[in-house]
C-alpha cells in the first residue's frame, strides 16, 4: 500500500522541474505577467499536470474503450478523427470523446501511432490514409483534432490539397508549431525530430498547413513540454487562437473548459 501511495505522490509531483525549467526559459513572458498571475498559473497547471500524468498511466492499457458504442442524440453524424500526441496512444482521448458524445456527436474516430519506430513523414502518409478511408466511409468532411504532435501531423497530412479537400477544420492543443527545445533528450527519432532546428520547421521541406480550412489553436499560458511558449503559435496563416486557464500540457485532453472550447469550434466550423 505504501509503494502505491508513494508512486502516487512521485507522479503528481514529477511536472514540478518542469514547470521551473520552462518560467527559466520564458523570462520576458515572467515579466510580463508579473509574480503574482505567475505563481498563481504555475500552482493551477502544475496541479492539473500531475493529475492528468496519473489519468494518463492509468487510463494507458484501455484503449479498447475506445471502441464502446456512443449515445446518439441529435442525429448529428458529422465525422470527427482524433489524432493523439508523442508517447500517448488512442486512450488519450477517452475523456474528450465521452464529453464530446454529450454534447451531440456520435462519429467519434481515433487513430492511433508509434512513438518509437516510425518517422514524421511516415506518420503523415498514413494519416492521409485514415483520413481518406474515413471520407470515402462516411462521405462527408472530416473535423481533425490534434493534441501536441498531433496537430502537426494533422498539418502535415492537410497541407496536401486533395487531403484537406475532404476536411472541414482542423482544432489543435497544445500543438509546438515551432517546436520545442525539450526535444533535445526526446527518445526516438520522431521526438528529436521536434526541436526546433530540425528540418520539420526550417527549410524548403518543413511543415506548412492546410490553406483553405478554418484552423483553431488552442493554447495552454502555461505549457511545461513546449519551450518556449512563443512555440505554440503557429508561424503563418489564418489561425484562430484561443488561451485556456493555465494548464498542463497533457492536461488539456481531460479539460472541462477546453472540451468546451473544442465543442464550440467545431459548431463554428459547421456552419462555416
Amino acid at each position: 500500500m505504501n509503494f502505491i501511495i508513494n508512486a502516487v505522490v512521485l507522479l503528481v509531483l514529477m511536472p514540478i522541474p518542469l514547470f521551473l525549467f520552462a518560467t527559466l526559459c520564458n523570462p520576458a513572458e515572467v515579466r510580463k505577467r508579473g509574480a503574482k498571475q505567475m505563481l498563481k498559473e504555475f500552482a493551477r497547471a502544475a496541479f492539473s499536470a500531475g493529475l492528468s500524468l496519473l489519468n494518463a498511466v492509468c487510463t494507458r492499457p484501455f484503449t479498447f474503450l475506445c471502441n464502446l458504442p456512443l449515445i446518439k442524440k441529435n442525429g448529428d453524424d458529422t465525422p470527427i478523427l482524433m489524432v493523439h500526441g508523442l508517447y500517448h496512444n488512442k486512450a488519450a482521448w477517452l475523456i474528450m470523446r465521452y464529453r464530446l458524445n454529450l454534447a451531440g456527436y456520435s462519429n467519434l474516430h481515433t487513430w492511433q501511432y508509434g512513438s518509437f519506430i516510425t518517422s514524421y513523414p511516415e506518420l503523415v502518409l498514413e494519416l492521409r490514409d485514415a483520413i481518406e478511408k474515413l471520407h470515402y466511409k462516411s462521405n462527408k468532411k472530416i473535423i481533425l483534432i490534434g493534441h501536441s504532435l498531433g496537430g502537426l501531423l494533422s498539418c502535415g497530412a492537410t497541407q496536401a490539397p486533395e487531403t484537406e479537400s475532404m476536411c472541414a477544420g482542423l482544432i489543435s492543443l497544445g500543438t509546438p508549431y515551432r517546436g520545442s527545445i525539450l526535444a533535445s533528450i526526446a527518445i526516438g527519432r520522431l521526438g528529436r525530430s521536434l526541436h526546433p532546428a530540425s528540418g520539420l520547421f526550417k527549410g524548403e521541406n518543413r511543415i506548412a498547413y492546410p490553406q483553405d480550412i478554418p484552423k483553431t489553436a488552442i493554447i495552454s499560458p502555461m505549457d511545461e513540454l513546449v519551450l518556449p511558449w512563443t512555440n505554440l503559435e503557429p508561424s503563418s496563416g489564418n489561425w484562430n487562437i484561443i488561451h485556456s486557464h493555465a494548464l498542463g500540457h497533457v492536461a488539456m485532453l481531460y479539460s472541462r473548459e477546453v472540451s468546451g472550447l473544442i465543442v464550440e469550434n467545431i459548431r463554428k466550423i459547421q456552419k462555416a
